[in-house]
Formats: structure tokens, C-alpha cells, sequence
């Protein structure tokens, strides 16, 4: 009796084995078979840079992600400005499907829609961790995609890097007072530019490749570009005597990435899963990693002699209520539904964040 309960017992181990065995073998063949059900998707995105830049490897680090998270299915040929289409054509070439895809900053399409901005830089307004809490969890990523749709283009877009400030300026003078604005020749895009003209400053706008002759030559007095790191690669301190500081004119630099709609939506669910997690894992890696880069080319520069000025905390109040206002009043003047729903979401997060950091961040000294 009790061999027979005992060979019984053996065989329901072997039994259970058997059935385990089976069970991991199939698991392996389901997830075989889903490996092999993945389709091979190539894509062309080009960016706004130049190859080599900072920026541009931004673009490069996401296709890595969605390459290696696809197995290798999933390839997107990454391209620098020029190669396909002129580096601020790459939102046009992407609604048309001309290509699949581009890596820009979104302040460049303010002819589009007025809201471009907020999902870009905002003057003396949102820092890095506000303006990534906004965008990711307090409605500024639906707000966005809501704009390019109201835009007409045919384009799903999605944050797509983040810098911390911009230098204000690499310049031939100090600039600290208000005085030291005024009459300065100096080169700065889209809101920046229209608030410094209420200064007297003469405002002009060049492409970041004829930066570097204009200060040699002295048709600019000053220049903003993009953050130390980047700058230090254009070689402006070449050229420029004095840094500037703090980035008033962009406390945070947000880029995105844009994909054609069509192309986007004939993907299976699980590579747009992809792309949207890639994307957000070089954000925060390219943060990181230009936070220490930046810093690194601040060294570079004052180890090379190049003299550091610095805005007074009086003056970046002044220019901080004239930006507020000249962008209220651009505003109301529009009249746009959006553009005044942004505004209004922007300006009720800095009041919320600030006053949660007040009480819950340390003095630093």
C-alpha cells in the first residue's frame, strides 16, 4: 500500500513537472512569436542642428532608445539640418510626410500658433522642474497637442529635451544696469526680443551660423544663443569678452520631437508606447547630462580668461514685469481661446509651485 502511494506520488511529480516545463515552453513560443510579429518600421527624422551640437544629439539618443526597446525593429535614421530640408523646414516636411519625423524647439513656429512659447521658454517665467511638472502632469501636454491640431498640422508631438538656462548673452561690455542695455546690439528671437525693445535695445535677428562673425566683426554687441555648453562649441568666447547671466530670456529650453500623424498612427499601440517612453527618458537624461556640461563650460571660459557679469536682482524685476505684461497684453489682444488658456495655466502654476517650493525646499545658504 504504501509503495503504491509512494510510485502514485512520483508520478503526479513527474506529471506536474511536465506541465510546468510545458508552461515556460509555451510562454517562450507565445513571446517568440510576438517577437517575430513585431514589424520592421523605418523612419527619416531630421533636426533644427547641426551635426556634433548637443541638440542635435538629443535626436540621436532617442532613436538609440527606440532601437534597442523595439529589438532593433524599429530604426529611425536620424538626420542633421540641411540634409534633407532647411533646419527650420522640418515641421512643413513632417505634416507633408515628406519625411517621418523632426527634433526642433517649438518657439520657432510662433507664425503658426501664439502659443508656441509656453512649450518652449518663457521669460523670467517657469524653471526646469516647473515647466517639466507642468507639461507632464498638470495639463501642458495635452495643451500642446491641442495647439498643433488647432495649427492645421498634421503632426503629433511630444516634449523632446530640456536644457537648463540659456546664457543671456556672450558680449563685447558688461552688462548689469539697465544703462548697459540700452542702444546694445543685440541678437534675440521672438518675445525676448519684442520685451527688449521697450528698452531701447536695438534687436536683431541672425541664424545661429552667422553669430560668430557678427561679434568678430561687431555688427552684434551681444549675443543669446543656447545654453555654456552649446555655446562653447560655437566658439563664442572667441569672439566675446563677457558672459552674461542669469538666462532670463529662457530659464528653460524644452524641445520636442514631432512625428508625422499618419505615419504615428499606422504604428502598432506598443511602438508608440515606445516612442512616447524613449522620449521622456531623454529628457531627463539630457537634462542631466547638460546641467553637467554646462557647468564644465562655465569653468572652460573662466579658466580662459572671460570676465562674468551678472543682471542685478533689480533689474531682472523690471524686465520681469515689463515680459509679464507685453505678453498679458499680446494676449488679449488676439483674442485666441488657446493662447489665453495657456497663459492663464502657466501663470496659476508658478503661483502654486512657487509657493510649494517656499515651504518645502532649504535655504541654500
Amino acid at each position: 500500500m504504501f509503495r503504491t502511494k509512494k510510485i502514485a506520488c512520483i508520478v503526479a511529480m513527474f506529471i506536474a513537472m511536465a506541465v510546468g516545463f510545458s508552461g515556460c515552453g509555451g510562454q517562450q513560443a507565445e513571446d517568440d512569436q510576438t517577437q517575430a510579429a513585431l514589424p520592421e518600421v523605418r523612419w527619416t527624422l531630421q533636426t533644427t542642428w547641426s551635426q556634433g551640437w548637443l541638440l542635435h544629439e538629443m535626436a540621436e539618443d532617442f532613436a538609440k532608445r527606440v532601437r534597442d526597446l523595439s529589438d532593433g525593429n524599429f530604426i529611425i535614421d536620424v538626420q542633421p539640418a540641411g540634409a534633407i530640408v532647411g533646419g527650420l523646414e522640418v515641421l512643413d516636411a513632417t505634416d507633408s510626410g515628406a519625411i517621418d519625423a523632426y527634433h526642433s524647439w517649438p518657439g520657432y513656429w510662433m507664425s503658426k500658433h501664439p502659443s508656441a512659447p509656453f512649450f518652449a521658454s518663457i521669460p523670467l517665467h517657469l524653471e526646469p522642474l516647473m515647466h517639466t511638472t507642468w507639461l507632464y502632469n498638470y495639463g501642458g501636454k495635452e495643451l500642446y497637442q491641442e495647439m498643433m491640431d488647432e495649427a492645421g498640422q498634421n503632426v503629433v508631438v511630444v516634449p523632446g529635451g530640456l536644457t537648463g538656462p540659456e546664457m543671456l548673452a556672450h558680449s563685447n561690455k558688461p552688462l548689469e544696469s539697465m544703462d548697459d542695455w540700452r542702444g546694445l546690439k543685440y541678437r534675440a528671437p521672438g518675445w525676448w526680443g519684442e520685451v527688449l525693445k521697450e528698452f531701447g535695445v536695438a534687436v536683431t535677428m541672425l541664424p545661429g551660423t552667422e553669430l560668430y562673425p557678427a561679434l568678430d566683426r561687431g555688427i552684434l554687441d551681444a549675443t543669446e544663443f543656447s545654453t555654456p555648453a552649446v555655446n562653447r562649441q560655437q566658439g563664442f568666447h572667441e569672439v566675446a569678452q563677457y558672459i552674461a547671466g542669469p538666462g532670463l530670456h529662457q530659464p528653460t529650453c524644452f524641445f520636442e520631437l514631432g512625428f508625422n500623424k499618419d505615419a504615428y498612427n499606422a504604428l502598432p499601440e506598443l511602438y508608440k508606447s515606445i516612442l512616447d517612453n524613449a522620449a521622456m527618458a531623454m529628457t531627463l537624461h539630457m537634462w542631466t547630462k547638460s546641467n553637467v556640461v554646462d557647468m564644465d563650460a562655465l569653468d572652460f571660459f573662466e579658466e580662459r580668461g572671460i570676465e562674468r557679469t551678472y543682471v542685478s536682482p533689480e533689474v531682472q524685476r523690471e524686465m520681469r514685469k515689463e515680459a509679464w505684461e507685453w505678453i498679458d497684453n499680446d494676449v488679449k489682444q488676439r483674442n485666441n481661446d488657446h493662447y489665453t488658456r495657456t497663459w492663464a495655466s502657466v501663470n496659476d502654476f508658478w503661483e502654486r509651485f512657487s509657493a510649494y517650493e517656499e515651504f518645502m525646499i532649504p535655504v541654500r545658504e
